[in-house]
């Protein structure tokens, strides 16, 4: 049985759909596009891709949320890229690396919406 008190994530997860589109650190020539945000966090986010990524790759993600008219930039390494369906869909795992505060400001805010709308 799973404990709440056994949790052992640092940030609180927010479940909301935002845009997103990243590619490899370095190679910003080959861009993806997703859709389907799972989580994000102060710490760094969960999105399902039509594309396979290598456990330990930087990627660069460009988040667009209704929060600031621009997209924010963030960096991340790649923890886990799990295959949900057969060749189609994967599930990626990102742990954020050198946020900007003003950056970390927006996940902030991010987050305190959510508490906000769960109280």
């Amino acid at each position: 049985m799973h404990n709440p008190s056994d949790e052992r994530r640092k940030s609180l997860r927010t479940y909301r759909n935002f845009i997103l589109s990243y590619h490899e650190k370095g190679n910003s020539i080959i861009k993806h596009d997703v859709s389907q945000v799972n989580n994000v966090s102060t710490g760094g986010l969960s999105f399902s891709t039509t594309h396979a990524v290598e456990k330990g790759t930087i990627l660069t993600v460009d988040l667009k949320t209704p929060f600031i008219a621009d997209s924010i930039r963030l960096e991340g390494i790649v923890l886990e890229s799990r295959e949900k369906v057969p060749e189609m869909i994967y599930e990626i795992r990102l742990q954020f690396q050198g946020i900007p505060q003003q950056v970390l400001t927006v996940l902030e805010k991010i987050e305190s919406y959510s508490k906000a709308q769960e109280e």
